[in-house]
């Protein structure tokens, strides 16, 4: 994907979002939950689901999110399964980035603390699979992360091998 394209999907998946680090309130905790939706979409998409069937089956959703529903699998359908979850994880670690510049570490315990350690968590693992995806060795990647991720590494690349190429069900 060109830096221009890269720009664009950003923008794209963000323009109308809770992802945007400027909001007040923006937490761990919002940015993991959209995230998480977008990721649901996503994964309902590679399995058929069209927009609209996903629009007229999500409770309660608004004009605002059914677009980005619209836009996020148009986006899925342009520039492949992988690119928008590098996208998806790109923007999750932006946002998360963005709360620990303005918050600084939450306190120990908290629920928002455990949301910062699945933001860190997710941080390691989209890295690993980006590895992958690039073409990084095994191997090299496993002995380069930090021995309690070492299993992850190992199950993420046994996973793409096996789901080579991703791609959304027509």
């Amino acid at each position: 994907m060109t830096a221009a394209r890269a720009w664009a999907a950003s923008l794209l998946l963000t323009a109308a979002s809770c992802w945007a680090s400027d909001k007040p309130g923006q937490s761990y905790e919002s940015c993991s939950l959209i995230t998480s939706e977008y990721l649901t979409v996503l994964q309902l998409a590679s399995r058929g689901l069209s927009s609209d069937v996903l629009r007229q089956s999500l409770p309660d959703i608004s004009e605002e999110a059914a677009n980005r529903v619209e836009k996020l699998v148009r986006f899925a359908e342009e520039n492949g399964i992988e690119e928008t979850h590098s996208t998806i994880h790109a923007e999750y670690a932006r946002c998360a980035k963005s709360v620990f510049d303005q918050r600084g570490l939450p306190d120990e315990g908290t629920r928002e603390a455990h949301f910062h350690y699945c933001a860190g968590e997710n941080k390691v693992r989209y890295e690993i699979v980006m590895a992958a995806i690039i073409g990084a060795e095994r191997q090299e990647v496993v002995t380069k992360v930090r021995p309690v991720h070492r299993e992850a590494a190992e199950a993420i690349y046994k996973v793409l091998k096996t789901l080579r190429p991703l791609r959304l069900v027509a």
